[in-house]
């Protein structure tokens, strides 16, 4: 039979049985591979560290008795009587005898020779004592004034030590040691541990080594630490048999695998009652299953077993129940879902029709939120959500629902309501929520909502019919200028479907190229000279004729439409603009409106390079206009990408000035060239004095900023005075020119140049 076989047949008992038998035998096997290796591994390193420590002992202790020889061999030569005896040749059998017998005690001393400055022996303690005046040692240590130590041919430990006499070097004492006797006494006793000495390939010295035996050797040089063996040019080899070596590891795995067959025996045997313990409840669990899959309202726990299987069972409950609620709840928010809004809502009709009471439904969407998408990203639009969801369901009573429908829209069901006025009310407790900067983490974001309302019976009978018109009514609201709320009226159904059909035809002009640019001159006020042009972008509808911008700009910016739109605005008048400069006319500057949501596309810079080499024109001929509401949405990222955007020499104005509360730390981090005042100050001049104070403020602000200043909305000759009276030389507006097309913008250029 093959595994396969073995493993995928049967009940489940004999499967857990084979397998839980294969898998003992299999861990077990890998238990005693790792303890084996495990075992062997520290035997190597303890025995590593054995030798170390041996060979590293036994340096230490050979260097201490080297610096002991040492010591008492400069002690000797510096001795007085040592210094008479050279100079005294009736003194030298009475001084140096003693000296030298008493200097020879327990230091392993083979001779001793003391000679005088030529070499020639003046004392020695043996008679076959070579002589050492032709020594090259000898002559260095002489010369040197320095100890020479050194192993000679016959393996013994000579030292050199001059005697000096008032700094005058007079003969040296020559002391030659048994250095087999000094290594001896220093040596390891265990008689497992061979040593050896050895310089170069010739062995010094060699203690339990046997040639035909085979070893593992550690071999140990001398460094800095040990300055005297260093000098000598000896290493130390410690070592062990090979078979004393693996000993430990052998007896370490034949127990090894004494304790593993024992436990394979008993595994046998075990593997058999784990399996009749373990599959008693995965049967049952397996049952119930079986009955919950069937239908059947069966909960898998408890088992009764007591552990992960009961843990496992509950699971499967708890995600049989989450799954309920994750399909009728938002992921987000965990607020109700669509679903469960619209059965929450049929409910309400059925409570409705029984007593008599009416009730609301709300749709509420988050005005401009796409821009904080954009501008923060969506990690810090889901936290917003969330906050937002947080705050309108605070809003609302327990008997009422809130629930997210999706994106930045919610709903809210509001039961048993009295008149309008109670729906009113709640309107505005969650209007008011907006008044204050939504605050989380580091943010503080200024958002407002839009808010549609529709009452049963009145405005539909069905959750779809309600849930439909509350929200054309949302969008009513939105047209009114968002910020604000709007109860159904039947027309509105038909505002809704107006606004569908405007976004399919909006996707086929961009795609036909519908949209054509109109231009409104800028003057220089003073002169009467044109300077430059704004680019205003117009539809012009193949059925419907031009359509105005605030019908279609507002849906362009919610939708994500306005980058294509832009650009194609962008790239026209740049054509046009050039073929004007082509012609030997003089357009001034080309001013484009510009959206944060195309000014923070990635590939925007390369447009503006690619469009401004097409068509020839130079970066210095384009200002982009930004309107400050949207500038202070995210005043940080906005001085990034306008930075980003002005190093291409490009102008920057700010558009709309004075209605989006700049702070005016921020207007100074800003790249501008230029403010356009907001027409709104400008039309009620000169006969409203907050708009003349206003209006005079911000001229000496741009002044003081060194940054050029330009009105627009400039319809009478009053205005055109005051603005060229109080210094704000550039303008535009009606009644300079209104937007014209392109062939009249040519005209006029033509006709100025004539002029």
């Amino acid at each position: 039979m093959t595994l396969k076989g073995l493993f995928g047949q049967g009940n489940i008992k004999q499967k857990v049985i084979y397998l839980v038998t294969g898998q003992l035998l299999f861990s077990l096997l890998c238990v005693l591979a790792v303890a084996t290796f495990l075992v062997e591994n520290q035997v190597d390193r303890q025995t590593e560290k054995l030798f170390i420590n041996t060979a590293t002992e036994l340096n230490r202790s050979l260097e201490k008795r080297l610096e002991y020889l040492v010591e008492n061999t400069d002690l000797l030569a510096t001795n007085e009587l040592m210094v008479n005896a050279l100079t005294d040749s009736d003194g030298r059998e009475a001084y140096l005898k003693p000296l030298v017998t008493n200097f020879i005690k327990g230091k392993n001393v083979r001779y001793v020779n003391i000679v005088d400055f030529d070499g020639r022996p003046l004392y020695q303690t043996g008679e076959d004592i070579p002589e050492y005046n032709q020594s090259s040692q000898l002559r260095s240590a002489l010369a040197l004034q320095q100890s020479a130590l050194f192993v000679d041919g016959t393996n013994n430990l000579i030292l050199i030590t001059p005697i000096e006499y008032y700094n005058t070097t007079q003969g040296a004492i020559i002391v030659s040691f048994d250095l087999s006797k000094i290594i001896q006494r220093n040596i390891s006793q265990d008689p497992e541990v061979y040593t050896k000495v050895q310089k170069g390939k010739e062995v010094i010295f060699a203690h339990n080594f046997l040639p035909q035996e085979r070893y593992i050797s550690y071999t140990h040089g001398a460094d800095s630490s040990l300055p005297l063996i260093q000098t000598l040019q000896v290493s130390l080899e410690v070592g062990m048999p090979e078979h004393h070596y693996y000993a430990p590891t052998r007896e370490a795995v034949f127990i090894l695998l004494l304790i593993g067959l024992s436990l394979v025996i008993i595994s046998l045997f075990m593997s058999r009652l784990t399996a009749i313990k373990i599959t008693k409840p995965i049967l049952e669990l397996s049952s119930r299953v079986k009955q919950a899959h069937e239908g059947k309202d069966v909960l898998c726990s408890p088992l009764g077993s007591g552990d992960e299987l009961e843990g496992l069972a509950k699971a499967f409950d708890e995600r049989t129940l989450m799954l309920e609620y994750q399909a009728e709840h938002d992921s987000l928010t965990e607020l109700p879902n669509r679903l469960l809004f619209l059965d929450r809502l049929e409910q309400a009709i059925k409570l409705a029709q029984r007593h008599k009471k009416p009730f609301a439904v709300l749709f509420i969407d988050l005005d401009r939120f796409k821009e904080v998408n954009d501008s923060y990203g969506h990690s810090v639009g889901d936290k917003l959500i969330q906050v937002v969801a947080d705050l309108i369901e605070s809003t609302i009573r327990h008997s009422d629902s809130v629930a997210r429908m999706g994106g930045d829209e919610f709903t809210v069901l509001i039961n048993e309501i009295e008149d309008e006025e109670h729906v009113l009310w709640v309107i505005r407790k969650i209007m008011d929520l907006f008044k204050s900067p939504v605050c989380f983490d580091e943010y503080q974001l200024f958002l407002t909502c839009s808010i549609g309302a529709a009452i049963y019976p009145s405005d539909g009978d069905s959750s779809e019919s309600l849930l439909k018109n509350a929200d054309a009514a949302m969008y009513q609201a939105k047209s009114d200028g968002r910020n604000t709320y709007h109860f159904y009226k039947e027309e509105l159904t038909e505002t809704l479907l107006e606004r569908v059909r405007l976004e399919q035809q909006m996707r086929q002009a961009i795609e036909e190229e519908q949209f054509i640019v109109f231009y409104q001159p800028q003057y220089n006020l003073e002169k009467n000279k044109i300077i430059g042009m704004e680019a205003l972008i117009r539809w012009q509808h193949p059925e419907d004729g031009l359509i105005p911008p605030l019908r279609f700009i507002p849906l362009a910016e919610e939708t994500g439409l306005i980058i294509d739109i832009d650009r194609l605005m962008m790239a026209q008048a740049m054509n046009e603009f050039a073929n004007w400069k082509s012609e030997g006319l003089s357009p001034g500057k080309l001013s484009m409106n510009l959206s944060m949501l195309q000014l923070l596309k990635k590939d925007f810079i390369d447009f503006v390079t690619t469009n401004t080499a097409t068509y020839g024109i130079e970066s210095d001929e384009i200002i982009f206009e930004v309107t400050e509401t949207q500038a202070m949405l995210d005043p940080e990222q906005t001085i990034g990408a306008l930075k980003q955007l002005k190093q291409l020499g490009v102008g920057i104005a700010i558009d709309d000035f004075g209605t989006g509360f700049s702070s005016l730390s921020y207007l100074k981090k800003f790249p501008v060239d230029k403010i356009k005042i907001d027409q709104s100050f400008i039309s009620d001049i000169p006969t409203d004095t907050d708009d003349i104070a206003l209006t005079l403020a911000i001229i000496a602000l741009s002044q003081n900023l060194n940054i050029s200043v330009i009105a627009e909305g400039v319809e009478t000759i009053a205005q055109l005075n005051f603005l060229i009276q109080n210094r704000c030389i550039e303008g535009q507006g009606y009644y300079l020119s209104k937007p014209i097309p392109a062939a009249e913008m040519k005209s006029l250029l033509q006709n100025t140049a004539a002029a």
